[in-house]
Parts: structure tokens; sequence; C-alpha cells
């Protein structure tokens, strides 16, 4: 089992005419992930690799069951076009997006949260079950991901593939990453995710990978320390650099700040570590505390 997104999970592409979403709906469907529908103003009737494009998420929901949307969206259209996604009530949606307005990102999840729809992201690399299917540009060189029962989460695209590259090199498979998204505010949480694989009973442990910005691991720690989540979570927190500059200033992602103590990278591990989390010093730290803390590995060693 996997959290998010099997083969079956039915897929729209909203913004699919665009260059990176044309590109990756290609590969995503070569990979095997059932892309039904796509969506873009002013296309419908076009033809993308085989899908349909519609010109609103209600005409293509008209005829297509829609489970999940990927979404690539100008920052300035982004708000209006999210309105006409949540309108259709899919089970999620994932937002490539970055640059989005901080009001807007805010409004828009305010919308999802009343329409019972989970938002992931924005500003997100994709979500990939490794041998089944994937959406965004999630492993494009799938080969450095194998299939397991790992869980990874990451703010960073980036980072999501080293992780998932060390694990499957070192034995241990993943079973879904998610990219959670780079911004100040994210749709969906780490302890978001972490709920859904404690529920997983194909899920063994979880490994995240955190920055220095808002406390969002802090929930983590606190649901592991309570008992609520009670699989092994292993973490990784970067952004000691930031701490020797004045807070407030940003590097790299969106949400890669400090606005007060608790936001340090420093900070933040202790708060794991207090609250039961197996902390990682270096990444390659992390297949050794996995070991340690008793998870097998499941998974077929990926090619160097």
């Amino acid at each position: 089992m996997t959290i998010l997104l099997d083969r079956g999970t039915r897929v729209c592409v909203v913004g699919v005419t665009g260059g990176r979403a044309r590109a990756d709906t290609e590969l995503n469907l070569a990979y095997g992930t059932t892309i039904v529908c796509g969506v873009a103003p002013g296309r419908g009737g076009q033809n993308i690799a085989g899908v349909p494009v519609y010109d609103t998420c209600g005409a293509a929901a008209a005829e297509h069951a829609i489970d999940a949307v990927i979404a690539y969206l100008p920052p300035r259209a982004y708000r209006a076009a999210m309105a006409d996604v949540l309108a259709v009530r899919p089970g999620w949606v994932h937002v490539v997006t970055e640059g989005i307005p901080l009001h807007d990102n805010v409004a828009v999840l305010t919308e999802a949260r009343r329409a019972g729809v989970r938002l992931i992201g924005p500003n997100t690399s994709g979500i990939i079950s490794p041998g089944r299917a994937k959406v965004g540009f999630m492993a494009h060189a799938s080969w450095l991901m194998s299939p397991g029962r790992l869980v990874v989460l990451s703010r960073s695209g980036g980072f999501t593939h080293d992780l998932a590259y060390l694990l499957s090199r070192s034995g241990f498979g993943i079973s879904t990453a998610v990219g959670i998204g780079g911004d100040a505010v994210a749709g969906s949480s780490f302890a978001d995710f972490v709920a859904l694989a404690e529920d997983d009973p194909e899920t063994d442990a979880v490994v995240l990978y955190g920055e220095a910005g808002p406390a969002i691991e802090r929930e983590v720690a606190d649901g592991v320390r309570s008992g609520r989540f009670r699989k092994p979570v292993v973490a990784l927190v970067a952004g000691d650099f930031l701490e020797d500059h004045a807070h407030g200033a940003v590097f790299g992602h969106a949400g890669a700040f400090l606005e007060g103590p608790e936001t340090t990278a420093t900070a933040k591990r202790e708060a794991l570590r207090a609250g039961g989390v197996h902390v990682a010093t270096a990444i390659d730290d992390i297949p050794h505390l996995l070991a340690a803390a008793g998870v097998p590995a499941t998974g077929t060693a990926s090619r160097p």
C-alpha cells in the first residue's frame, strides 16, 4: 500500500499545456500514472500525449472521475484557478507552482479545508510511489528509488531525491516520497503525512528532512512523545548557517528564514530528540538510525 498515490489514482493535470506540465505528463504516463484528463482554459478539445484537455475542471469532471489534481498555475492566476479545482472536490491537490503570494496561498488553503480537500504544497516537486505512479517532476530518473516500506517527506524537492536515493542504495525501499513544499505556509504539514504513514500497515517508518523556518517539525515531536505516532521517525534538519544572520533573511526556499528562537535548526533538532524522534547529524547517519530502530531493510538496493 502507498499513501496518497497508486496506479489506480485517477489524476487530472491542471495547466497541462504548459511546457513543464506537458513534459512531466508524458514522463509520468510512461511511468504508469493514471492521468485521465487535463485542464487549460481556452485549450479545450486539445490532446496531450493521449490525454484529453478541457477548459475547466468542471467540464473535465463531467466526463471523468477525478481522484487527485496536480496543478501547474501562474502565480497571478492561482486563486481563481484553484476555485475551479476545489469546486470538483478531488481527494487531494498537489501544487507545483512557486512564487504564489502569501495572502493568496492562505486564502486558497482556507477554502481547501472548508471543502475537505487536502492541499499539498505549493512550491513542490511532486509525489512518487516507486514502481507504481508519480506526479510532478519527482524522480524523472526513476531508477534512483526502489519500492519498499519507508515514507520520505521533505521540504526540498532536491533533497527528497537525495534521501530516497540514499535509502534505496542502502536497501531501504520507498513506499511514498513527498515534497511537502518549501513556502512559509504549507498546505499539509509533516505531521499530516506522518499520520497517514501511521495508519498504513505496509509502512514501517518515516524519514523526514526539515529546514530552519516555521516550526512544523514540533507537531511530529509532540505526536511521537504522546504515542500518537508509534512508528520510528528519523529526521535530518538543515540550516545552521542561518543562525549567523539577522532574523527575517530568506535563503533558498521562501520558508527558509528565522522568525524566532524556535525556528532555528538547532532548536528543531532539540525538540525532535526530546520527543523521541531519531535525529541524524548528517544524511549518511539515516540508514544506521533506521537499523538501530529495528526497521528492516526491505527494498532492493538501487544501482549506484
